[in-house]
C-alpha cells in the first residue's frame, strides 16, 4: 500500500489534527517506513505455529463481579463540567 498525501490528510481530518506541509511530508515517509516493517511480517511462515489466545496458560484471574451500592443521580451529575438539570451537556463532535 502506498502512503499518499491524501491518506495523511484524511487521517488527520479523522483525528482532528492539523499538520503543516512539512509535517505531512515527514508523516508520509514515517508511515511508509512503518508499513515497510509490517510487510516483512508477510515473509514469515506461521503455518506451523498453533493459534493461541494468550501466550500463558492463564485462567480467569479477575475478581468476582460483586455489585456495590449504586451511585445516586446527583452524585454522578456532580462530576459533569456542564449540565442541564438531569443531563450532561457535551460538545458537538459530529459535523
Amino acid at each position: 500500500m502506498e502512503i499518499t498525501k491524501d491518506i495523511i490528510k484524511h487521517t488527520a481530518k479523522l483525528s482532528r489534527i492539523n499538520f503543516t506541509d512539512e509535517e505531512e511530508a515527514a508523516l508520509e515517509k514515517h508511515f511508509a517506513s512503518v508499513l515497510g516493517w509490517v510487510e516483512t511480517l508477510n515473509e514469515f511462515d506461521a503455518s506451523s505455529v498453533p493459534a493461541t489466545a494468550h501466550i500463558l496458560d492463564t485462567v480467569n484471574v479477575f475478581r468476582e463481579d460483586v455489585p456495590g451500592e449504586p451511585f445516586g443521580r446527583e452524585k454522578l451529575l456532580s462530576c459533569a463540567p456542564e449540565r442541564d438539570e438531569n443531563s450532561y451537556i457535551v460538545p458537538k463532535v459530529v459535523e
